[in-house]
């Protein structure tokens, strides 16, 4: 008689092959998610830094001011609120002393959805309500027209310590993105 021979893992590879496998997802996961989240913050920045190199561009070809400036409709600035930037608009400047933009020259605009993203400006920018005026030079001035430097933050809550994109803007025109830890970012 010839003993049948059945081909197959036993039970025994088969829990080690499992546990093997549980070890590799509880190390990879993590870093996946923290790979994640840092990708969707530079991608958040670049595209702040490209609509900036929007805004230079626009100003040199129309040979005028042109502002980025924080709008919470997507078609007129606004002044930024506490809680954080909620969108911004590119369009050509109105004259001194006004402020904002001639109303129906809107280039461009980008809204933040809520949530875990928090957009925030310093300083020099949030007394400058929000406006960044760019001039056919490419130089970068507030809304009283003076030489201005700013950052602008872009944090995500809960993602660690690799959480913070700044955005620094340089009088002279250049735009630069750097990062660093935000501890109260969820704040």
């Amino acid at each position: 008689m010839k003993a049948n021979v059945v081909k197959g893992f036993t039970l025994v590879e088969l829990m080690v092959t499992i546990a093997v496998l549980g070890i590799v997802m509880l190390v990879a996961v993590p870093s996946f998610t923290g790979l994640m989240q840092g990708n969707r913050l530079n991608g958040q920045a670049n595209h702040l830094v490209g609509a900036l190199n929007l805004a230079k561009a626009e100003a040199v070809r129309r040979n005028q001011v042109v502002i980025f400036c924080h709008s919470s409709d997507a078609s007129t600035c606004s002044a930024p609120p506490a809680n954080g930037w909620r969108g911004w608009i590119i369009g050509q400047a109105r004259p001194q002393p006004q402020s904002g933009i001639v109303p129906g020259s809107v280039v461009i605009s980008s809204t933040y959805n809520a949530g875990p993203l928090n957009v925030n400006a310093d300083a020099a920018l949030t007394t400058s309500n929000g406006e960044i005026r760019v001039f056919p030079q490419g130089l970068i001035r507030n809304n009283a027209s003076v030489p201005l430097n700013a950052a602008i933050n872009l944090c995500l809550a809960n993602a660690g310590a690799d959480n913070n994109r700044i955005v620094d803007i340089s009088s002279g025109g250049q735009v630069g993105v750097r990062t660093s830890t935000n501890a109260a970012c969820g704040a």
